[in-house]
């Protein structure tokens, strides 16, 4: 269980790097996943990160394979999470649409004549 939730901050901080990059660099928007793989990968072999060894899955015939494909697997993981963030906050705009608060009269601003 440890072991998951390691995995996990893991992909919050793949994911976090990736949007960081994509802020700075907006042609990164297309390469998203390719950005998302290489910082996977090398936080993966920063901390040589083995999912398969943590989960006591063994018997791997190189151990340079299992932190390449844990790379590949917090790539992933920070992608569907950056797609789950993103409905949830796109949720906020979709039920407190700021034009029907205007049609409302909800906001300070008033009408100057």
């Amino acid at each position: 269980m440890h072991f998951f939730a390691l995995f996990l901050m893991f992909a919050f901080g793949v994911m976090g790097a990736t949007a960081l990059g994509d802020r700075l660099y907006r042609r990164l928007h297309e390469g998203r996943a390719f950005v998302a793989v290489a910082w996977g990968i090398g936080l993966a072999w920063l901390a040589n990160l083995n999912m398969w060894t943590g989960w006591s899955i063994g018997n791997l015939r190189y151990g340079w394979v299992g932190v390449t494909l844990t790379g590949v697997a917090l790539a992933g993981t920070a992608l569907a999470l950056h797609a789950i963030t993103g409905f949830f906050t796109g949720m906020h705009r979709k039920l407190e649409d700021q034009a029907e608060q205007l049609e409302r009269g909800d906001t300070e601003l008033r009408r100057v004549a």
